[in-house]
């Protein structure tokens, strides 16, 4: 493979991934189904809607208990993307960030290492990276925790905190206002800490407990909760992960047999060896972050993009150390050129379902009080106007587990479907065509059969 380190291929090649992974990001249009209800509660801020009141003037389930967002920040972004450039504002914020992230992994690859070992490796985690690129809160999330992966991987090689590292106590209270992936800062210190001391009784050395990385994880911990949620912040993952695991896929326990989890699983397997060709004790102290952050990817699904980009520079600068800072020819004026034709010729309104119908509820300026199923919320709430309010929408965390659990058995399967059409007043319904709740609504309940999106149905009551 000698011939990937002439400048030419080596340019054509990069050129090519490039062009490549800025076509596959702008696929499509906007694609995350929580994109549009994250843009009216922004929208809610810059209106001066009170935080525990972001969101109730649409839903109707109210149990008395306060929602608070925990990605605010994000979420007037865009509010303020959508007012100045629409719904294109969406595609050019995953185009910014998307191709950010990109760049910024392909430099930090390439930087000083031989092209033949550099180029598989970019290329493996793009298909890591490129499903995760999409117009949600969670793609700023991704920058920072590469930042995380790389400023611990810096620990662990020169066995000290820089001064530079202090910056992740403010740095932490950014990313908490702006995602809620941000308890990884403190887990990844702690972790560090103790693969030191793992470190030092390898090495059969003298072990100094780190107490400053130690005091690091500790402001981080106490920075992450200045946010609306306070301490609360702290436990939404584990809520989330309770709540949500039933019926957000991403949630789901990851499995070995599945595409996403291949990038993962080449990247644990380059790592083996390398820890199998080494075979020496001071390589412990990485062996256990790589089995600690697989245990995590593990967990479910969207823990794997996270657990990549951390163990990544893990093992880049362990096994294979940069020579130099020089980094590969590149183009790097395509990706903004790309973005900023995806931003002028992608439709983001293309394959979104039940826009259609939220349009027709709008135009006959009537109220609604809808059924609907969980993920067709947000283009209904967008497109149907202040006339929609829904039983459900993406905010996961604010519905009771059981509460939830028995609404999407009516919703899907139309079991005591009459009970909460009854107690909520309901005179509409959006459910997937296919499912048991489209027969109950068409035949048994004899409500009008209205639109039919893609796979959802509108029944309006007679």
């Amino acid at each position: 493979m000698k011939f990937l380190e002439r400048p030419r291929i080596r340019t054509t090649l990069l050129s090519i991934w490039l062009i490549s992974s800025a076509f596959y990001i702008n696929r499509r249009g906007v694609g995350d189904l929580d994109s549009w209800w994250h843009t009216l509660i922004g929208d809610q801020i810059r209106q001066g809607v009170p935080l525990p009141r972001l969101g109730d003037s649409w839903s109707l389930y109210h149990d008395g208990h306060l929602w608070r967002t925990s990605q605010w920040i994000t979420e007037l972004l865009f509010s303020y993307l959508h007012s100045l450039f629409g719904w294109h504002g969406l595609i050019l914020y995953r185009n910014i960030f998307g191709l950010l992230l990109f760049i910024w992994i392909s430099r930090e690859i390439l930087r000083g290492r031989k092209f033949r070992i550099a180029f598989p490796l970019l290329v493996l985690t793009t298909f890591m990276v490129a499903p995760l690129v999409q117009e949600r809160p969670a793609l700023i999330g991704l920058l920072f925790t590469f930042a995380l992966g790389r400023s611990a991987a810096i620990v662990l090689e020169k066995g000290v905190i820089l001064k530079n590292d202090w910056w992740w106590i403010p740095v932490t209270v950014l990313w908490a206002n702006l995602h809620g992936s941000w308890v990884l800062v403190p887990i990844a210190l702690t972790l560090t800490a103790l693969a030191r001391i793992i470190s030092a009784i390898a090495e059969r050395s003298r072990i100094r407990i780190p107490w400053q990385l130690l005091a690091l994880s500790a402001g981080t911990l106490i920075a992450g909760c200045l946010t609306p949620l306070g301490i609360r912040g702290i436990l939404l993952p584990f809520q989330m992960a309770d709540r949500a695991s039933a019926f957000i896929v991403e949630w789901h326990r990851t499995r070995i047999l599945d595409a996403l989890t291949v990038p993962f699983v080449l990247l644990l397997l380059l790592a083996i060896a390398m820890f199998i060709k080494r075979r020496t004790w001071a390589d412990l102290d990485l062996l256990f972050l790589v089995v600690a952050w697989t245990i995590f990817a593990f967990l479910a699904f969207r823990n794997l993009g996270p657990a990549f980009l951390i163990v990544l520079p893990l093992v880049l600068r362990r096994f294979f150390p940069a020579h130099s800072a020089h980094v590969s020819k590149i183009h790097w004026t395509i990706p903004p050129t790309l973005g900023l034709i995806a931003v002028l010729v992608v439709n983001p309104l293309s394959h979104v379902p039940t826009q259609s119908i939220g349009k027709y509820l709008a135009s006959t300026g009537a109220s609604y009080r809808v059924m609907n199923s969980y993920n067709s919320s947000g283009p209904l709430l967008v497109f149907g106007g202040a006339g929609i309010s829904t039983m459900v929408d993406g905010r996961a965390d604010r519905f009771p587990k059981m509460w939830m659990a028995e609404y999407l058995l009516a919703a899907r399967d139309g079991v005591h479907v009459e009970r909460y059409i009854d107690e909520y007043k309901l005179n509409a319904a959006v459910v997937e065509k296919a499912s048991m709740a489209a027969n109950v609504f068409r035949y048994r309940l004899k409500w009008k059969e209205s639109i039919v999106e893609e796979k959802y149905v509108l029944f309006l009551k007679p």
